[in-house]
C-alpha cells in the first residue's frame, strides 16, 4: 500500500469576540471535499482548509518555542485603526533537536515579517504561514497562530506628522520638535523640504535647527541634503544584510517602532551589531528601509 503524503491542514480551534486561533498542522491525511472541508488544488496542492471549529488540541507538552508581535490593522470604510496580537507558537517534529528548535522558529519568523512581501491582510497571511511550512520548514510539525485585536483608536501617527500633531498649531519651530521629526523617521532621513511642508516652517529656520543639532552631535547630515538622527551605536549601512553562521545566530528577536524604545532595548545590550540597507522602491523614488538589528545577548 503506498504511503500517505503529508498535507498541510488548517483548522480554526476557537473564536472570540476579540481573537481567533488557528492550527495548522502537518498529517498524513487522504481527505475528500465536502461543504466543511476545502482540499487545495493547482498550485496550492496538498494544503487543506476545515471550515469548521473541530479540533481538538492532541499536544500535551508546552510549545518549543513562541514569537508574538503587534500590526495596525486600518479599516478602508472608517478609517479606524486597530493593534492587533499576532502570536505563533511552534512544535516540531521529534527529529529536531532542542537546540536547533529556537533557530529554526527565527528564521521561520523572519521570512514570514519580511518587508518585501509582508502579507496585507488575513488571508495573505495564513496563506504565507502555510505555504513556508509546505515548501520549506519540513521539520515543523504544528503551527498555532493567535490573531487577537487589542485597541481600536485613532490612527498611529506617520513618522513625519507625529511630533507636529502633538504640538500646538502656532507653527513656531523648535530643535526640539526638528529632532522629534528626525526621530520618528529614523533610520529614514528627512530632506528640507520634509520639515517645510511638515512644520510650515521657512528653509532658513528648518537650516538653522539642524546645523545646531548637528554641533551638537543629534543628527548628521547624509548626501543630497538629507538628514538622520545621529546614533551611539556603530551603524552599517550595507547593500545587503550579513549571513551569520550558527554559532552567532542571535536567541532573541526584539522588534521597536519608535526610537525611544529601541534606545532602550540598546542600553540592555552588550556585543551589537547593527545594520541598515536601504532599497529605492516606487515611481517616486522614494527611500525605504529594511532593518534589523542582529544581538547577542548575555543572560
Amino acid at each position: 500500500m503506498a504511503e500517505v503524503e503529508e498535507k498541510v491542514v488548517m483548522t480554526p480551534k476557537c473564536k472570540t469576540a476579540n481573537s481567533t486561533t488557528l492550527v495548522i498542522e502537518r498529517k498524513a491525511v487522504e481527505p475528500e471535499a465536502s461543504d466543511k472541508i476545502h482540499v487545495a488544488g493547482g498550485d496550492h496542492t496538498g494544503i487543506i482548509i476545515n471550515k469548521e471549529n473541530n479540533y481538538e488540541n492532541g499536544v500535551s507538552e508546552p510549545c518549543h518555542a513562541q514569537l508574538e508581535f503587534y500590526v495596525y490593522l486600518v479599516s478602508g470604510a472608517t478609517g479606524t485603526h486597530t493593534r492587533e496580537a499576532r502570536a505563533l507558537r511552534f512544535w516540531f517534529k521529534p527529529s529536531m533537536t532542542p537546540n536547533e528548535r529556537p533557530y529554526e522558529a527565527q528564521a521561520f519568523f523572519r521570512e514570514l515579517v519580511s518587508p518585501q512581501d509582508f502579507p496585507k491582510d488575513y488571508v495573505g497571511y495564513i496563506k504565507k504561514i502555510m505555504k513556508l511550512m509546505q515548501h520549506k520548514y519540513n521539520q515543523l510539525k504544528l503551527l498555532e497562530v493567535e490573531l487577537r485585536q487589542e485597541a481600536a483608536g485613532p490612527p498611529l501617527p506617520a513618522y513625519i506628522e507625529d511630533s507636529v500633531l502633538n504640538q500646538t498649531h502656532d507653527h513656531v519651530i523648535s530643535e526640539q520638535r526638528v529632532l522629534d521629526m528626525i526621530e520618528n523617521a529614523y533610520p529614514n532621513p528627512l530632506t528640507v523640504e520634509d520639515f517645510v511642508t511638515a512644520g510650515k516652517w521657512s528653509k532658513a529656520e528648518v537650516k538653522d535647527a539642524l546645523e545646531s543639532l548637528e554641533e551638537k552631535g543629534l543628527t548628521r547630515a547624509m548626501s543630497e541634503g538629507l538628514y538622520v538622527r545621529q546614533h551611539s551605536v556603530d551603524t552599517q549601512v550595507v547593500k545587503q544584510m550579513p549571513q551569520l553562521c550558527s554559532s552567532r545566530q542571535p536567541s532573541i528577536a526584539v522588534i521597536t517602532a519608535l526610537y525611544c524604545e529601541k534606545q532602550a532595548v540598546d542600553a540592555m545590550m552588550d556585543n551589537q551589531e547593527t545594520y541598515v540597507r536601504y532599497t529605492t522602491v516606487g515611481k517616486l523614488n522614494m527611500k525605504s528601509f529594511i532593518f534589523q538589528e542582529l544581538q547577542k545577548l548575555r543572560l
